[in-house]
């Protein structure tokens, strides 16, 4: 079932086929090192990434595929995480797994939309995100879609061999509501 839809992509649930593509994402080492794969796992099979992928979709997480409007391609993943119904904050996080797909404005149209079903249909203040500070083309995508950095985790990561500073980035309804009432006029 399609969640949300901009204009170059639909997100919807994940269906049983899609392991096996976020399973090759998941072993490229270069969607991995920019998606900061937490598994930390390459060359996993997929009866092992099956096993993994459920346990962890029963935890915290709502993940989603994205997909090509025009092809219905899966090309990445959407989720959110750690949703604290108290002071009503999600977490979220984006790979574009299909790196022909990458610079070409997809992963910011699918932030977009999701940034929209999230406000719309969860009862949240606050979306926020991190990412290191090598990876300027994701910055850059969020501030586009309206997030602010917040703050900065000085050598908070470690990433093949060396330390790289956290960006912490949020966006609050408020932000969302300025932002959605420039885009209807």
């Amino acid at each position: 079932m399609v969640i949300a839809q901009g204009e170059l992509v639909n997100i919807r649930e994940v269906r049983w086929g899609d392991l096996k593509y976020l399973q090759k994402w998941t072993n490229d080492p270069e969607v991995a090192y920019w998606a900061r794969a937490e598994t930390n796992i390459s060359n996993v099979t997929i009866g092992e990434f099956r096993r993994w992928y459920y346990r962890r979709s029963s935890s915290s997480v709502k993940r989603f595929i994205i997909e090509t409007k025009e092809t219905k391609k899966p090309i990445g993943s959407i989720s959110y995480r750690d949703y604290d119904s108290v002071n009503k904050v999600v977490v979220l996080g984006i790979h574009i797994g299909e790196k022909n797909y990458w610079g070409k404005g997809f992963g910011t149209d699918a932030i977009k939309a999701f940034v929209k079903y999230l406000f719309d249909t969860l009862d949240i203040n606050r979306i926020e995100l991190d990412t290191f500070d090598e990876n300027v083309r994701a910055i850059k995508a969020y501030q586009k879609c309206g997030f602010k950095i917040e703050g900065i985790l000085r050598e908070a990561r470690f990433i093949e061999g060396r330390f790289h500073d956290v960006i912490i980035m949020g966006m609050t309804r408020k932000d969302y509501l300025k932002i959605a009432n420039k885009t209807q006029m």
